[in-house]
């Protein structure tokens, strides 16, 4: 289940503008599951 959260607004308006985006918070926190859910089609 994903829930979606407030910043995924901010992280699209900045993706503008740097080309590198950190994403941190503690453990659990749901930091992987907002990146695939924004950005689906990139791999590692």
């Amino acid at each position: 289940m994903y829930f979606q959260r407030n910043i995924e607004g901010i992280i699209r308006e900045l993706e503008n503008d740097y080309p590198v985006i950190t994403v941190t918070g503690p453990r659990q926190s749901g930091k992987t599951s907002l990146v695939r859910h924004l950005y689906p089609d990139y791999s590692l």
